[in-house]
């Protein structure tokens, strides 16, 4: 009888010591804590303290074992310090921003992490109804019973003890939550609800949650979400949205729970029937009860499943998360790696002018200039006039400098063009001017069109500084080459989704496939700037086709490479740089997530935090590399940025490594974070 209690501490030690989430497996032990003391009374009574705590002690405590193997106690302690001081480490009374994030409209409110919640909250508080009204749930144990029904409610209390508040963490429930829609079941069926109104009840609250979690998106976590319906909005039907038809569906159940409870009058219970036709009778009771909680279900598993199936076929060309783990079934995959392709020189993509002899087709520049970036033609503020205090408004630079300053225009400030940009092979265009409106036309140059554009291999790409409106447009035509000129067949505005947000330069990718623009041989551009207000300008490079090769044959296996969180999920062949003796590998590349997920990667890895950013920007710079995701070309994967040491011949330094024996609680000092200043803790001394 010890025995399982010893296997269960065994279970609860290594969960609380592998996650905080684990601390929910102390909640079997606490809502048991009595029989539990009366079985350890009888058996010490018979055996001994030492014969009975022994075996359960050392059950308990086997993990320290495991814990200390590697690592001292001064090393445990100095790093739950440092994890503390650089956080995440939220207290427990802000355990309702888990909640928050539950109803975002956000991955962390994906409707297959909000449903099993709030399905959880709906079985807990049915069982705890029934289990008071009527003093057990017939078909099950009243201990067992009770012990689940406290197990749930003591857990979601535990949870808040956790340092981090991600949604992710309601996945340690899911054990909790199966016993617990299965005793769910046994309450809701008709030998224990006889009432009629009280199941219609229940399935109008069932309704009510499963129309709550889908007024979330179908969004999976990161790429995980490519090409999944409803990734970003939640599900509808034909424009109906599936929350209102559930809702409505919800209210139809609860109108005949009403009529159910005018119909019938609370009566005695019907006669106990013989045990043969009453042993059926429960089967078939049973049945029903789990009917409602089995089908939703279901269907929603089915759906989740669906959806991702979907997302295999209409990424088939691409790079689906489904896709990607079939083929490390089957063979070998880099996962995400391989349907990423890198543009290692913008030159190479330069595409070659044609010559035109129609006035139609003859180039047409007024009010841009060529390769001027805007940079370089700003010029300071004017100060204002020492006479009468205004700025001087018809001398030259009476506009001011109509480029933001740095830091007030976002994360991407205007800068000189990207390397490869300007010059003979991909030339700039740019109405900007710092003492005039800066109005203009511009119609460049028929330029050749590769076959892999229109073939749907690669992208015409378009980089652009300034702002993008109505009265700034540019416009990317295609043609067919005839014999009587350019014929052209398809308009494509430059807007949408691009690389980085404005007014900095970022690149606009354009996709053949599927277009009329893919029987296209010719391509130009076309620009109007009639906006006279002081940020109305426009710069723009000529098009091109990026020669693309593939991100794996460039980081995988050999060079060490820099892995933001959470990059190395989906880079499976990628290798990070070493640490050997306290000394880093500068890396030669850095892997960043998608926009989303950039900032809480720059916090982990922040000079401020300890990472390993305060050091590289010390050692070396970073220049990105454009990218793009295979068929895909305008999705925000992630960003490649090159590394480049400051001293690339610098040499090595020369370490003196040995060997020395230190008691557990030695320490050289602590850990410098946050930007605190170091003290010698009393554990060093």
């Amino acid at each position: 009888r010890v025995l399982p209690l010893a296997l269960a501490l065994l279970a609860a030690a290594f969960t609380v010591a592998a996650t905080p989430t684990g601390f929910i497996a102390v909640a079997p032990f606490l809502v048991s804590l009595r029989p539990l003391v009366r079985l350890v009374r009888q058996h010490i009574a018979v055996s001994g303290r030492a014969a009975v705590l022994g075996p359960i002690l050392g059950a308990g405590l086997l993990v320290l074992v495991v814990c200390f193997a590697d690592q001292t106690l001064a090393g445990v302690l100095e790093a739950s310090r440092i994890r503390t001081e650089i956080g995440p480490n939220l207290s427990w009374f802000q355990e309702p921003m888990r909640y928050e994030e539950l109803f975002s409209n956000l991955p962390d409110g994906a409707l297959a992490r909000r449903f099993p919640v709030l399905l959880l909250l709906l079985c807990l508080g049915t069982t705890g109804v029934v289990l008071l009204r009527r003093g057990r749930i017939p078909g099950a144990g009243l201990g067992p019973s009770r012990r689940l029904i406290g197990t749930a409610g003591i857990s979601l209390v535990l949870l808040a003890l956790t340092p981090t508040k991600w949604t992710h963490h309601f996945g340690a429930f899911a054990s909790i939550g199966a016993a617990l829609a299965a005793l769910t079941a046994l309450a809701t069926s008709s030998s224990v609800l006889r009432s009629a109104r009280n199941r219609w009840w229940f399935l109008s609250g069932l309704l009510v949650i499963l129309a709550m979690s889908s007024t979330g998106p179908n969004a999976p976590w990161y790429v995980s979400q490519y090409g999944v319906p409803w990734y970003d909005k939640p599900p509808s039907i034909h424009g109906i949205q599936a929350s209102t038809l559930l809702i409505v569906g919800a209210a139809l159940a609860g109108l005949i729970a009403v009529i159910e409870g005018l119909r019938h009058e609370p009566g005695e219970p019907p006669p106990a029937a013989p045990e043969p036709q009453r042993r059926n009778g429960r089967r078939r009771a049973l049945l029903i009860g789990s009917a409602p909680l089995a089908v939703f279900c279901g269907l929603l598993v089915l759906a989740e499943v669906g959806a991702m199936a979907k997302a295999i076929v209409k990424q088939r060309h691409g790079y689906s998360m489904g896709a990607a783990n079939f083929a490390e079934i089957t063979g070998h995959s880099c996962n995400l790696t391989d349907a990423v392709l890198v543009e290692a020189d913008r030159r190479t993509g330069a595409l070659r002018p044609l010559r035109a002899t129609l006035l139609a087709d003859i180039p047409l520049q007024r009010g841009f200039e060529t390769n001027r970036s805007p940079l370089d033609q700003a010029l300071p503020t004017s100060p204002p006039s020492e006479s009468n205090g205004t700025a001087d408004n018809q001398g030259t630079g009476s506009r001011g400098d109509r480029i933001p300053k740095q830091g007030t225009d976002g994360d991407n400030p205007v800068e000189k063009p990207p390397t490869g940009l300007g010059g003979a092979e991909i030339p700039i265009w740019s109405s900007f001017s710092p003492d005039s409106p800066g109005t203009g036309i511009l119609r460049s140059t028929w330029y050749a069109l590769p076959a892999a554009a229109s073939q749907g291999s690669a992208p015409v790409v378009v980089s652009v500084a300034g702002r993008l409106s109505p009265t700034t447009p540019l416009v990317a035509e295609f043609a067919r080459r005839t014999e009587r000129g350019f014929n052209v067949v398809d308009h494509l505005q430059i807007n949408g989704r691009a690389t980085a947000d404005g007014p900095g330069w970022r690149d606009y990718r354009l996709g053949l496939a599927g277009r009329a623009a893919a029987g296209a041989d010719a391509v130009r551009l076309v620009a109007t700037d009639a906006d006279v207000t002081d940020d109305g300008w426009l710069a723009f490079s000529a098009p091109r086709v990026p020669v693309l090769s593939s991100l794996t044959d460039l980081v995988a296996p050999t060079p060490p490479v820099f892995l933001d969180w959470p990059v190395g999920f989906v880079h499976p062949c990628v290798r990070p740089f070493a640490i050997r003796n306290g000394i880093a590998e500068i890396p030669q590349y850095r892997l960043l997530p998608d926009k989303m997920l950039a900032n809480d990667s720059k916090s982990w890895s922040s000079a401020d935090a300890g990472g390993p950013i305060g050091w590289l920007q010390i050692l070396a710079t970073q220049q990105e590399v454009p990218t793009y995701l295979k068929e895909n070309w305008d999705t925000d994967w992630g960003k490649l940025m090159v590394i480049q040491p400051r001293v690339p011949d610098a040499e090595p330094p020369v370490l003196q490594t040995g060997t020395a024996v230190r008691m557990g609680w030695w320490s050289p000092g602590p850990l410098r974070s946050g930007g605190q200043t170091a003290e010698i803790s009393q554990l060093g001394r």
